[in-house]
């Protein structure tokens, strides 16, 4: 579908959202990281994928088995963790280490399974231990404190992702229980060091796991709305989101079917346009965006930020605007043309 529009200005601006390389190679890096962990195998999550510094072995702990979690304290430091959203620790009562200066401190009092294990350490006991910190059947007292699992509380609606977070998510997309084992990988170079740089990348492949980027989740996924909401006007059916990031807050109108269309009419405007335009009758999809931007009460100022986060890669606003569909925006920097008559 294309959507016809002429400019009435000189200061509209095409922009494509069809994914760019970098793009693809990221939705490609969470695809094949979602289906090695949806059948109970590993990937290596490492915070950077053109320069690795620090990698860790992910995987579901509700599918860990003694093989698993045994090739996971060869290749790594030994020191397993289980990330956790914060209502599960906080329904298994697992507290904050001691000695932390925050309650709330992502790192819990480790803990053991309190039945079918011996001394906690072997690679069969912390199987166990794995899988009952993900049995959602399991309470309280399945478990001896302190003991050889380190449970990892996760806010998740915290953003930017950290690599418990990312575990996290990426188990949870798999289909899997929200609990994922991960540990930091060795060098195999340097068995006293951490893996970093081509020591890591040819760590995953030499064992066939997958390699993704904390980024790539984050700037992967559609983003989280503050706000989302479908109704119908009088112009045809309609969506308004509301999205932050680090410029600022997006309250964005979507007017029309947005699938599949091309060149759709994009227009930076006052907040005030966007209740205005619901009586409206315009006769073409179209989209308007009000911005609250945190460093600046220019609006021209907001609408150039506007076409600079549309054109970036990683921005919310972008992700947002292809996970409706579109395939390229026409921003216009100037007032809407029937902006008069609202």
């Amino acid at each position: 579908m294309t959507v016809t529009y002429e400019a009435e200005t000189m200061f509209a601006q095409l922009i494509n959202l069809t994914p760019t390389g970098t793009e693809r190679g990221r939705r490609a890096r969470i695809s094949a990281a979602t289906a090695a962990l949806a059948v109970g195998r590993g990937v290596v999550l490492c915070d950077d994928i053109d320069r690795p510094r620090r990698g860790e072995i992910v995987s579901a702990a509700d599918s860990a088995t003694a093989q698993t979690i045994a090739f996971t304290v060869r290749h790594t430091s030994g020191f397993l963790q289980v990330a956790l959203p914060a209502e599960r620790c906080a329904a298994l009562g697992l507290t904050a280490q001691c000695g932390a200066d925050d309650p709330t401190a992502p790192q819990c009092v480790s803990v053991d399974a309190a039945d079918g294990v011996g001394t906690g350490i072997s690679a069969a006991d912390r199987t166990t231990t794995a899988r009952t910190l993900a049995d959602t059947d399991s309470t309280a007292d399945a478990f001896t404190r302190p003991g050889h699992l380190v449970p990892v509380r996760v806010d998740t609606d915290r953003y930017p992702l950290g690599f418990a977070d990312t575990a996290l998510h990426l188990v949870t997309a798999s289909g899997h229980r929200p609990a994922a084992v991960f540990a930091t990988v060795v060098g195999t170079e340097n068995p006293t060091d951490l893996a970093t740089g081509p020591d890591l990348t040819r760590f995953a492949k030499r064992h066939g796991l997958p390699l993704i980027a904390v980024g790539d989740i984050a700037l992967g996924a559609a983003p989280a709305t503050a706000f989302d909401s479908h109704f119908e006007l009088p112009a045809g059916p309609a969506r308004m989101a509301v999205i932050d990031d680090d410029q600022g807050r997006w309250t964005c109108l979507f007017i029309g079917e947005m699938d599949g269309a091309s060149d759709v009419p994009l227009w930076g405007v006052p907040t005030e346009h966007l209740f205005a335009e619901v009586g409206a009758r315009s006769r073409f999809p179209h989209i308007l965006v009000a911005a609250t931007c945190h460093d600046s009460a220019e609006f021209r100022d907001h609408r150039n930020a506007l076409i600079d986060r549309i054109g970036t890669s990683h921005s919310t606003l972008r992700r947002l605007l292809q996970a409706t569909g579109l395939e390229s925006v026409r921003v216009d920097v100037d007032m809407v043309p029937w902006a008069d008559h609202l």
